[in-house]
């Protein structure tokens, strides 16, 4: 696979001057895929409208938005079904192109927009988004500090009641030392609900995202401990 250089990015949040302000991108619309900055998102394209999207973006920046289709999208999908207007544009950092024609690529997630404008293009979707800012949380440190230590007491319980959310627990901890980095990477590998990601993909505030991120999780727990207690109750009849 080709792989660049530059992986990883720093947090965005980090650098805004040097954020762009707009972009125009091809949109890549998916079930089930919620797109965080700072993440890697492998996929495998083969419907020849994605095959020539990749292509072009290839040959160009290399910048793809993966956008989460809306609820109803089946009705549409060859065509331009409704999608979510916050989303995650990421860079491919890896591509294979196979004999067939199909690709095997990793995005790595760059930028959280906002879509503000598709144009009528052809195979496939394309659109103007604006970059969000993220805002800095030097002014309120000492909340996100809190939550953070309380995030990472729930993770860690977790880790111990699913083993299989281990590795993922610990790679999203490892990340990076931002705290909305670790937020996305949890975000990201731990909920479930695609449409509840994206809850917390659209939320500007850092303090909201990581209590949306905690109830998340609480509710995990909150399921796992009622398994646990009707293992218990069986095991005891």
């Amino acid at each position: 696979m080709e792989s660049p250089a530059n992986f990883p990015r720093p947090f965005n949040g980090d650098d805004d001057d040097m954020l762009p302000e707009y972009l125009d991108i091809p949109i890549f619309p998916l079930p089930n895929v919620t797109f965080f900055a700072n993440t890697l998102l492998p996929l495998h394209i083969f419907e020849p409208r994605y095959r020539t999207m990749v292509h072009n973006a290839l040959c160009g920046d290399r910048l793809i938005g993966v956008t989460l289709l809306k609820e109803g999208w089946q009705n549409d999908y060859f065509g331009r079904p409704p999608i979510c207007k916050t989303f995650g544009v990421g860079k491919i950092i890896d591509s294979e192109q196979l004999d067939d024609g199909r690709f095997n690529i990793v995005l790595e997630g760059l930028y959280r927009v906002r879509l503000i404008e598709e144009f009528p293009t052809r195979p496939y979707r394309t659109g103007r988004v604006q970059v969000f800012q993220e805002m800095h949380i030097d002014d309120i440190r000492a909340e996100i500090s809190r939550l953070m230590k309380e995030l990472q007491i729930l993770t860690r319980r977790l880790s111990r009641l699913l083993p299989a959310s281990r590795e993922l627990i610990q790679a999203a901890w490892a990340a990076h030392p931002h705290p909305l980095v670790v937020a996305n990477h949890l975000a990201s590998s731990l909920v479930i609900d695609p449409y509840d990601r994206q809850s917390i993909l659209e939320q500007n505030d850092p303090i909201r995202r990581l209590n949306l991120i905690l109830i998340q999780i609480r509710n995990i727990l909150l399921q796992l401990d009622a398994r646990q207690i009707r293992e218990e109750v069986i095991e005891e009849d």
